[in-house]
């Protein structure tokens, strides 16, 4: 953790009583090591997105037309254009177990894939994965710990979904909490 980081570990362990009462010895930094690793309420774009899940989040039957094949060029059209969207989909998730949702990117990537497909009747849009994405989008999504939105940022919003982009990934250590406590 950087110096700046640090005080501001130090400045939200004072400001909470659950913590700055908390002895200064092993089991005291246990406790507060204990709160800051628990969920917290607030939803971060997953730099670790399990592509099983947003796969799973997708409805493959949307990309097929409603409508039988008629040989027209607006039909051929609406064809085209689904195939591009499962096109862009292959390219970002083949080959992969995880992809990096803090990339706003690859977010209205995913969403433009799943959304606004021909294959209504008539041609309508329709979506793969619920209105404006948002099966897919929620795939992107977890609870950030405690200590990770200490220092999330500013929520990042692709369609519907609102979550904070994380700055720091992962637990509190003893050494960082020991480093921020004695100072």
């Amino acid at each position: 953790m950087t110096p700046a980081q640090i005080a501001a570990l130090k400045a939200d362990i004072a400001a909470n009583a659950d913590m700055h009462t908390q002895p200064m010895n092993g089991a005291g930094h246990a406790a507060i090591i204990a709160l800051y690793n628990a969920a917290s309420t607030t939803d971060v774009w997953r730099t670790d997105a399990p592509v099983n899940a947003i796969m799973d989040a997708i409805n493959w039957s949307a990309f097929t037309p409603v409508e039988p094949a008629d040989g027209t060029a607006l039909y051929t059209n609406r064809l085209l254009l689904i195939q591009t969207k499962q096109i862009n989909l292959q390219s970002m998730l083949q080959g992969r177990t995880t992809v990096d949702a803090s990339k706003a990117n690859l977010r209205a990537g995913l969403r433009d894939a799943v959304t606004t497909l021909p294959a209504g009747a008539s041609g309508a849009s329709i979506s793969a994965a619920g209105a404006s994405g948002v099966n897919v989008l929620n795939a992107l999504v977890r609870k950030a710990t405690r200590f990770e939105k200490l220092f999330a940022i500013f929520p990042a919003v692709t369609g519907s979904v609102t979550a904070n982009l994380l700055v720091l990934e992962g637990s509190l250590s003893t050494s960082d909490l020991e480093i921020a406590r004695e100072s």
